[in-house]
């Protein structure tokens, strides 16, 4: 071959993984939209038993594959609402869900991936406002440019076959230990550059279907280390996270490790089983891929728990694990009950925002990166918790409540809105820190003195912010807590207009180039709208209802059958109001 022919069949090669890569990521979104919060509700609410915690980790493996839904799985731990026991059992279906998927794909369906993509791309187009039409539409579009891809990356091994690739290849056959090994490293290091195991399994698809493998014992090993450089994304996910977040990277990590172990431990048994499955060597990839995980699932899921106390000895840290969610299922049939656990998450939730507008300052005074990460990360589980906590109370307000609890319900979920955007603009502070070091902004000793001035005023309100929220506080105290909260409101904002108008002065004077006055004044906005927020919180507190009655906490409530909606609304208007 030429230079000009390998050339080509190289792009031809990387093309057709681009295009498989690309397809499988449009089919997960496309999925994933589909199912919406569903799927996230189904992860919060099943995870208490360990056959639930696997059949709904299973079925997130099949719709987003087993390293994209790790990193959710990991979000979680980190916002509190999952603890590492629980996600234990819903990673062990995530890496069998994922095989189902290649399932799919194995059955040779690449003849129809230009219909697919056709027809996928019509329905997006004509989908216009119907959701379910536009996310099918995307699904099918993605599956077609998979399959495409597969076509593609086939093609192009073709003529590779009995060249320097299949010499490669041989050294890499499970037939040796020295080759068992080879091939698992090999596959461990070209997945986890690609960070998809589906994209490595693909790529095996396409090489068997081009005849560069002929026999299981050849892609035994590759397939065993795609399960390993899987874990490849959930680590990096990790990264900024908690220690318990970490510490589910590393029980994914862990557990692909062993069950690999075990796979080579049982070769014989695999390599007499597989071919008896099938007699196409990529529906062998495919049974392979399913059985392995499958019988590794059911040896770990009985041990979870142990397993947990393991992966915790093994990474020991001083660091404390999160705090635990406050919203428990149990809870929705006593709604006084309820509601002192939606204000403890809220709670939970003010202080994370907190800790997020301290990190985001630390980095600007210190110039360094990891507080930048930690509140990003941190931003992801505050928007967690803000979903987490709108959706408990919709469900309580199915409930037959007081007109107090009905009326307070409305409090809190206008309480945490606001705390979700104290939470972004911390996350703004750190953009503006970004902004300002690209575009080699610098200010003085004294502007930078009186900024966290401001900051230090802004903070504490924010504390107190905090400590209002606290779920059984007497009506009086809470009163005097968000008066008070007022009044630093007060104090921080005299301050703030003494420091806008400073500032104004020294551009005015040309002491400040204009650049440099309008970064410091968008750091002083983004502290206004914190403690804007503060204060509507407080403002809420002040409500006469915002209080928790101890003697109704056992108090059960029934849930309220809700007649069918009618037709058109059910009223009449007169349409001429809807004329431009």
């Amino acid at each position: 071959m030429s230079g000009k022919d390998i050339f080509f069949l190289l792009t031809q090669l990387l093309g057709g993984l681009a295009l498989f890569i690309y397809g499988m990521s449009a089919m997960s979104e496309g999925l994933q939209r589909a199912a919406g919060n569903r799927l996230r509700d189904l992860l919060y609410h099943l995870t208490r038993n360990k056959l639930a915690a696997l059949g709904i980790g299973t079925l997130v493996g099949f719709l987003v594959h087993s390293s994209a839904g790790t990193v959710m799985v990991v979000g979680f731990i980190n916002a509190g609402l999952m603890t590492l026991g629980q996600a234990i059992a819903v990673i062990l279906g995530a890496n069998l869900g994922t095989t189902f998927s290649m399932q799919v794909i194995s059955f040779k369906l690449d003849d129809y991936c230009y219909l697919l993509a056709a027809v996928g791309l019509l329905l997006w187009l004509v989908a216009g406002r119907r959701p379910v039409l536009k996310h099918t539409g995307y699904v099918l579009l993605g599956f077609g440019l998979l399959l495409l891809g597969m076509r593609t990356m086939s093609g192009a091994v073709g003529p590779l076959r009995g060249g320097t690739l299949q010499e490669f290849l041989q050294h890499t056959e499970a037939t040796t230990l020295l080759g068992m090994l080879a091939g698992v490293l090999v596959s461990t290091f070209v997945t986890g550059v690609i960070q998809s195991s589906g994209a490595m399994v693909g790529i095996l698809f396409a090489l068997s279907q081009g005849g560069v493998f002929t026999d299981f014992s050849q892609v035994f090993p590759l397939l065993l280390g795609a399960h390993i450089g899987t874990c490849a994304t959930a680590l990096l996910g990790s990264i900024g996270t908690n220690i318990e977040a970490r510490r589910a990277a590393v029980a994914h990590l862990l557990f692909n490790v062993l069950g690999t172990i075990l796979a080579i431990a049982a070769m014989r048994f695999y390599l007499w089983l597989i071919p008896l499955t099938s007699d196409d060597l990529m529906r062998q990839i495919a049974n392979a891929h399913t059985l392995v995980q499958l019988f590794n699932a059911l040896i770990f899921l009985p041990f979870t728990a142990h397993y947990a106390r393991l992966v915790a000895r093994l990474t020991p840290s001083r660091s404390k694990p999160p705090e635990k969610s406050h919203l428990e299922e149990r809870c929705l049939s006593t709604p006084e009950m309820a509601i002192v656990a939606a204000l403890r998450e809220s709670q939970r939730m003010a202080r994370l925002t907190l800790h997020q507008l301290t990190q985001a300052m630390r980095g600007l005074v210190e110039m360094k990166s990891e507080p930048f990460l930690d509140v990003r990360k941190t931003e992801e589980a505050v928007d967690t918790i803000k979903d987490s906590i709108r959706d408990f109370l919709v469900r309580l307000a199915s409930h037959d409540l007081t007109q107090r609890q009905s009326i307070l319900t409305q409090h809190i979920l206008s309480s945490v809105a606001d705390i979700e955007r104290i939470g972004d603009h911390a996350t703004v502070l750190v953009e503006l820190t970004e902004e300002k070091v690209q575009r080699n902004v610098w200010f003085d000793d004294a502007s930078m003195e009186d900024l966290l001035q401001l900051y230090t005023k802004a903070k504490h309100v924010l504390e107190l912010t905090c400590e209002s929220l606290e779920s059984q506080m007497p009506v009086k105290q809470r009163q005097e807590l968000a008066s008070a909260i007022l009044q630093a409101r007060n104090d921080y904002v005299d301050q703030s207009k003494r420091m806008k108008e400073a500032n104004l002065q020294l551009v005015r004077t040309h002491r400040e180039d204009a650049l440099t006055g309008l970064i410091f004044s968008r750091y002083v906005a983004c502290l206004d709208k914190v403690v804007k927020h503060s204060k509507l919180i407080a403002i809420a507190e002040l409500a006469p209802v915002f209080f928790v009655k101890e003697y109704k906490l056992d108090r059960k409530s029934e849930l309220v059958e809700r007649p069918p909606l009618p037709k058109n609304g059910g009223f009449v208007v007169d349409k001429s109001i809807f004329e431009e």
